[in-house]
């Protein structure tokens, strides 16, 4: 049986009984709390380190309590590689869009935490007033936010909305996703052949490939999740990376 680390949200879960339907072996979830999850209301950016939302997980992998991380790989630093770990495989990429839910209008305030986001929308719509909020929250707790009053619009991945069979309007915005948006990924220990030949059966060579070469570049930049930097992989041959960087004086 493997053991597979995983955050409690709601969404996470759904990602890990995907991936207990990709396994062909008897799983087992184990919820671990990440310094994102217990500090629900802090920016991410103030809670510290990279990896807010990997690093426990990380460390129940490498110390042997779990067989099997399971990341949304958007989550994943790029420079900060645990010597013992690897990514073992990737599951087929969801819909990697961001999209709008709400109204849009002049002066209409719209909730985001995310630096990529803040700097693409602050461009998509410089010609009207708008103001961004950070938001915090799961997909459910940010909708309540939105359904209260607190914002005229919210940005949220596709991915999620998906993967949680939740119907909304919304508008698929033309701004270029987080690196490894939409893409579940499967980390585990070097020197563990038997699950290594186990999780490996489930890899998606293409969303592998094309998340290696996003990944290449958050890698480059020492970048993570707060950066703002924006990539998307698409086609097989060749594989062609449309991206954007805003250095820290844009």
């Amino acid at each position: 049986m493997l053991r597979l680390g995983v955050r409690g949200s709601k969404l996470a879960l759904a990602y890990a009984e995907r991936v207990c339907n990709e396994l062909s072996c008897d799983t087992k979830i184990e919820i671990i709390k990440t310094d994102g999850d217990l500090n629900p209301d802090t920016p991410i950016h103030e809670i510290g380190g990279k990896g807010v939302f990997c690093n426990a997980i990380e460390y129940a992998l490498a110390e042997g309590l779990i067989d099997v991380a399971v990341h949304s790989l958007k989550d994943m630093p790029g420079d900060v590689e645990h010597p013992d770990l690897h990514i073992c495989a990737v599951l087929e990429r969801n819909r990697p869009h961001d999209v709008l839910i709400g109204k849009v209008f002049d002066g209409f305030v719209i909730g985001t935490s995310s630096p990529r986001r803040k700097a693409q929308l602050e461009q998509l719509y410089a010609g009207i007033n708008v103001q961004i909020k950070p938001i915090r929250g799961n997909i459910d707790t940010r909708l309540e936010k939105l359904d209260a009053g607190d914002y005229d619009a919210i940005v949220l991945a596709e991915a999620g909305l998906d993967a949680l069979g939740i119907k909304r309007d919304y508008e698929r915005l033309p701004i270029i996703p987080a690196i490894g948006q939409g893409t579940i990924a499967l980390q585990t220990r070097k020197d563990d052949t038997l699950t290594n030949n186990i999780v490996s059966k489930a890899n998606h060579k293409l969303t592998y490939e094309q998340a290696q070469l996003e990944r290449a570049l958050l890698k480059g930049i020492a970048g993570d999740c707060h950066t703002r930097v924006a990539a998307k992989a698409t086609g097989s041959n060749p594989i062609k990376l449309e991206a954007v960087y805003y250095t820290e004086n844009e």
